[in-house]
């Protein structure tokens, strides 16, 4: 399902209370959340409401992706980010964290570790963002549908986009990031999509003329909506629905 809320607050706080109460309600919430400027307001929201909250133990987070080369400290990692807009702000235990590691000597095992840990402990909840091509994670356009972790190459779209996040130019070329089937299985997730800079890319998703984006393949699942503001959605051309609980269903 897709719905759409008058602006960028309003999907941060619809996203920031359904992970407040899903964190409140489910036994073993494990999250799986993106890193970005799309998601930051919703961490925000969100450390502030479990501040002091004893449920919070009880959270597992684990990795979605990561710079292959680049390490946890580096401005710019997705670990980086995340800590900074997220973990810094909660009382969390280091075991509550699995994450890949950018500049581990075997990649693949990275990716059997992050494997392993999904087995024992499956995510119930992921936050994803949508990149300016349309990748999910890591997961590039023309990539296969895998249900395991992997190292990919980077495509230019994404090594040009994600220098924003460093302090000077940084040479990427890979990373190492989750399958798609893998944030497919989530027990609930939530795509967002947000600013009139992804308004067409948006409307590519939409169109469905050919499954060649990875944002594609989360479409059409029951446990998992794509929340956009009205910027991101002034391509889409349909009749909108009113919801009681707030935004629009497509």
């Amino acid at each position: 399902m897709i719905r759409i809320f008058n602006n960028e607050q309003e999907v941060a706080l619809q996203i920031a209370k359904e992970m407040e109460e899903h964190v409140r309600t489910e036994a073993k919430p494990v999250l799986c959340l993106a890193s970005g400027s799309t998601p930051k307001i919703s961490y925000q929201l969100f450390a502030a409401a479990m501040k002091g909250q004893p449920t919070l133990k009880k959270v597992k987070f684990v990795s979605l992706d990561e710079w292959v080369g680049i390490s946890r400290e580096s401005e710019g990692s997705c670990f980086q980010m995340l800590n900074q807009d997220l973990f810094s702000h909660l009382e969390l235990e280091p075991g509550q964290i699995e994450f890949f590691d950018g500049t581990a000597d075997d990649l693949q095992e990275e990716c059997s570790k992050i494997d392993s840990f999904i087995e024992e402990h499956p995510i119930t909840f992921s936050l994803i963002g949508v990149g300016m091509n349309g990748h999910i994670g890591l997961n590039e356009p023309g990539c296969k549908v895998l249900g395991h972790s992997s190292v990919v190459d980077l495509s230019e779209t994404t090594k040009t986009v994600a220098q924003k996040y460093f302090i000077q130019p940084t040479e990427l070329e890979k990373g190492i990031t989750l399958g798609l089937r893998q944030i497919a299985e989530s027990k609930r997730a939530i795509v967002a999509i947000t600013g009139e800079r992804k308004a067409e890319i948006v409307q590519k998703i939409a169109l469905l003329k050919e499954r060649k984006l990875p944002a594609q393949e989360l479409l059409g699942y029951e446990h998992i909506d794509f929340y956009l503001d009205r910027a991101a959605a002034k391509y889409l051309k349909c009749k909108y629905i009113r919801e009681k609980s707030g935004g629009e269903q497509i």
